[in-house]
């Protein structure tokens, strides 16, 4: 029951609120219509928010309802309609919940309570704010896009849910009025779709285009129409992959924008006689707010209040404002204003009481000024690769071209020099002439354009000065320099004096350079690099050069200790195995980020650096931000390496890859020609194999699992598999992570954190720790059933149970490249798991235990589970040195241990003594 005090103080200020607002809008009718009243005010640009500013409630909700009916339009049947409805609501809601809770865990680290004494302005203290909540909001977007849930979208469903969306009163009418007058007049959003936006705002005939690249420009933004800036999702054909091509994700966003077109309007000399005017209602308008001269909120937001008053921003009532803005005088040190609106109404009091007058816009000083292109639905993304041809098809503009293809990029290219090569090395090289490369650089921008261009093999310093030149001229402003200077069978590929070119004119134009340790030693004047501390003296010594971002490839140290205090004497001596991981370096001048992933030893790696710089300006060209583009790079080049291995593609030792495996994954079809074609030799010597009814059936089931599935799975090794138990830990007076490290050390070969009674907060915090013991030690780290607390916390997979989320739910959520354990009992959950996108199977309880009341499945139904699936098995529940190698007998392939390893006083001898046990058995069975 409300307190009737409450309600009748809250009753009391709303009343005189009303009236202050009547009071201020009373005076301003009367000195408005005084006879020497100062000239009327010009607006010379309005960029407004999308949701909850024009909105009547955020748009986000229904564009996630429209995706769900889209898919579960596809399915047949009303059963299967429905079940899929529930399955995909059940994934929508945990993506709400893991973003709200997430984000309000962010902002109770990062938003004080404010002060109750007004303060001095803290620009330092905001600007750390805003970053931290844009980078937020970036991660939170991966997130989605990883879910899938946002593919199969018709377009014209997006133009109809558009349309069905509540405005607020008198939103469309001032903008229109705007437009009408010639203001340059944008809407920003960081909605998904910025086709739904645009049939939001054209409900009532309002004329709406879309604005095309990211650099906006305010003085050629068409007359009478509202330019719409804004996320856009990926379609193939007609019909949205579940990608965003993203432009406007977070607050850092929006407040570039508004600079953006505010340097317009100064460059064009149109902005001096108006002010600008950005409206907003969120956290995420306060950039703009703030940038703009007059920055106007929406309705009382609570939290951007709490932000102005930490940060020193001042709150004030918009029928308070002066009549002139621009008659204001403004100094570095005085607190921004932020003008609070009760509704439209007070908006358009304000701006259309001087009757909206248009600053004059002036012809553009430059000698050509590029019109606003407009499209439909955003742009094509671009790509210029300036590289070398490979005639054997692995490495140079082949790769740049079929990398860029396969991120969904439009590759043209600038050939510096043809190459006679194959899988065994190169055999010639005719360099093309420099004029030449002029001309297809100039040919191409001048025409298509890119958004990104990537250079390669630069054989001379004259092309490097050269390419240099006509990029500059060109205006091009993102730019991936990978330093091919040596082919990857050592042959040279650039003459005396290229690096010294390459440092001079090209790398303080480059957004990223991407060179390996050899390369970057040539880049560095031929000085050794050992260890990650080499890589990382490295980076920022290339970083001095002018480069915006440093990445340094570790492929060259696989094998080799990558830490300086293992290393002995001079470099390479003693240098020792490392555990199987690949590290690289990324530095953006202050940030040092260690970037590993497990090594995949194969002769197919012909063209890899190649590759990853042509992904990288791909995704940089989609919108992403540099350290999301290498890491999406990363992944791409990891996958392509597992699909590429064993490929018979030349008699060389550096053999070619498959840039398409998504589209025909030769793997695959090789091992199951090999398969069937062993199978047939068999079946002609050895006459008709006895066979059961129910090993047919199981074989069937399994081809039909084969074929649903469309990706190799994750490889993890399961030898010694340990489950962590808190309980166990405790009574032996050790954290967890103390526990897991001597697990390691030991020789557990992957660890599963499993927390049943803490929450989400606890285990967030427990997974971290873990997690860096893990990632130290190179052993992957899965989370036990909680998705939200993997994928927070960067796990390397999840494992869950048959009451848990479903598998194919899971790995939707998860991504291909995250690993994914399921607990099985039965033959048939194992097959469904396997179809499902399991990487891994948990079969058990194998023998009777204490930790988890489960039915015992015995060895006979653990070997028959092993039988019908090709992913590897291990074995669950009672499992000890002394009964581990009969499941190792039965076909798995390792053994889980939880008491075994976490109850006994030394975790390192239990993993030591029982990975003995299951080597020896695998050794039985042949596998080393």
């Amino acid at each position: 029951m409300a307190c009737p005090l409450a309600s009748r103080s809250q009753r009391a200020e709303d009343n005189l609120l009303q009236h202050y607002r009547r009071a201020m809008e009373l005076e301003v009718d009367f000195f408005s219509a005084q006879p020497y009243r100062p000239p009327r005010q010009g607006l010379s640009l309005l960029v407004v928010d999308f949701d909850d500013t024009c909105t009547a409630t955020d748009s986000i909700g229904l564009l996630m309802q429209t995706a769900i009916e889209a898919t579960v339009a596809q399915a047949d049947g009303s059963s299967s309609q429905q079940a899929l409805r529930a399955e995909l609501q059940g994934q929508l809601q945990w993506l709400v919940q893991n973003y709200g809770a997430r984000r309000s865990a962010l902002l109770e680290e990062i938003l004080p309570e404010p002060e109750e004494e007004a303060h001095d302005f803290d620009m330092a203290w905001l600007g750390d704010f805003i970053d931290r909540l844009s980078e937020f909001d970036r991660e939170m977007n991966g997130v989605v896009i990883e879910s899938g849930i946002l593919s199969g979208i018709k377009k014209g469903m997006l133009a109809r849910a558009g349309a069905s969306i509540s405005m607020q009163p008198g939103c469309l009418d001032l903008l229109r009025r705007a437009a009408d007058a010639g203001v340059p007049t944008y809407v920003v959003s960081v909605n998904w779709s910025a086709e739904m936006v645009r049939a939001a705002l054209a409900q009532e005939g309002l004329s709406v285009v879309m604005a095309e690249g990211d650099g906006q420009s305010a003085s050629a933004a068409p007359p009478g129409s509202v330019v719409v800036y804004a996320n856009e999702l990926e379609y193939f054909g007609d019909t949205t992959t579940g990608n965003i091509r993203r432009r406007c994700e977070c607050a850092g966003d929006k407040g570039r924008l508004l600079d953006d077109l505010l340097l317009d309007l100064a460059a064009a000399g149109e902005g001096g006689s108006g002010i600008s005017v950005y409206i907003g209602d969120s956290m995420t308008d306060i950039p703009p707010l703030i940038s703009a001269d007059a920055g106007i909120l929406v309705g009382r937001n609570d939290m951007v209040r709490q932000v102005a008053a930490v940060a020193g921003i001042d709150v004030r009532l918009l029928v308070a404002a002066p009549l002139d803005l621009t008659a204001q005088e403004s100094h570095a040190d005085e607190a921004p204003v932020l003008w609070e609106a009760g509704s439209w109404d007070d908006i358009s009091a304000f701006l259309f009481n001087q009757q909206f007058k248009l600053a004059p816009r002036k012809t553009s000083s430059f000698k050509e000024r590029a019109p606003l292109n407009t499209v439909a639905h955003g742009k094509v993304p671009r790509v210029l690769a300036i590289a070398g041809s490979d005639s054997g098809g692995g490495a140079g503009i082949q790769a740049d071209l079929k990398a860029c293809m396969a991120a969904g990029v439009f590759c043209t290219t600038a050939v510096t020099a043809l190459t006679a090569q194959n899988t065994r090395g190169v055999e010639s090289v005719h360099m093309a002439p420099t004029a030449f490369i002029r001309q297809q650089i100039a040919a191409v921008l001048g025409d298509i354009g890119a958004d990104v261009a990537k250079t390669g093999m630069l054989p001379t310093p004259e092309v490097v000065e050269a390419v240099a030149e006509e990029l500059q001229a060109q205006g091009l402003v993102k730019l991936v320099v990978d330093p091919v200077l040596v082919s990857t069978s050592g042959d040279a590929l650039a003459t005396n004096g290229v690096a010294e070119a390459i440092k001079t004119h090209l790398l303080p134009l480059a957004t990223i350079v991407t060179p390996n340790i050899p390369e970057a030693s040539k880049l560095l004047d031929g000085r050794p690099i050992n260890g990650i501390e080499g890589m990382k003296a490295a980076a920022e010594e290339l970083h001095r050069y002018g480069p915006q971002w440093v990445l340094i490839k570790g492929g060259h140290l696989a094998g080799q200790v990558t830490h300086p205090d293992d290393q002995e004497g001079d470099a390479g001596a003693g240098l020792l195995h490392s555990p199987g991981m690949v590290t690289d370096i990324l530095f953006d001048g202050k940030n040092m980020i260690e970037l590993s992933e497990p090594h995949i030893s194969t002769g197919n790696n012909h063209g890899t650096g190649c590759t990853l710089a042509s992904t990288i300006a791909a995704e940089l060209a989609k919108g992403a931000d540099v350290s999301t583009a290498v890491r999406r790079a990363k992944k791409y080049v990891w996958r392509m390496l597992e699909r590429s291995m064993d490929l018979p593609l030349g008699q060389g030792p550096q053999k070619p890859m498959n840039h398409g495996f998504a589209i025909a994954d030769w793997s695959a079809d090789l091992a199951t020609a090999a398969a069937g074609s062993a199978g047939g030799s068999a079946g002609a010597g050895a006459g008709v194999a006895a066979t059961s009814y129910a090993a047919e059936a199981a074989r069937e089931q399994r081809a039909a699992a084969a074929t649903r599935r469309s990706r190799i799975p994750n490889r993890c090794d399961l030898r010694v598999y340990v489950v962590t138990d808190p309980v166990c830990n405790a009574a032996q007076a050790r954290s967890n992570a103390e526990a897991v490290r001597m697990a390691i050390d030991g020789g557990a070969t992957i660890v599963q954190l499993r927390e049943k009674k803490i929450d989400g907060g606890a285990f967030l915090q427990q997974a971290a720790e873990v997690l860096e013991v893990c990632k130290a030690r190179g052993v992957p780290l899965l989370i036990n059933d909680r998705v939200d607390v993997a994928l927070a916390v960067g796990a390397d997979g999840v494992h869950v149970g048959q009451g848990d989320l479903p598998a194919v739910t899971v790995r939707r959520m998860i991504g291909a490249d995250l690993i994914l354990g399921v607990s099985v009992k039965t033959v048939e959950e194992a097959l469904r798991a396997e179809a499902d996108g399991a990487d891994y199977l948990g079969a058990g309880a194998v023998f009777p235990t204490g930790t988890k009341e489960s039915e015992v499945i015995g060895l006979q139904r653990l070997q028959a589970i092993c039988a019908a699936v090709d992913i590897p098995v291990v074995a669950i529940g009672g499992v000890k040195v002394g009964n581990a190698a009969e499941t190792v007998a039965a076909g798995c392939a390792g053994a889980a241990v939880v008491s075994g390893v976490f109850a006994v006083a030394s975790p390192a001898d239990a993993c030591r003594e029982l990975l003995g046990v299951v080597d020896a058995a695998l050794a039985q069975r042949g596998i080393s």
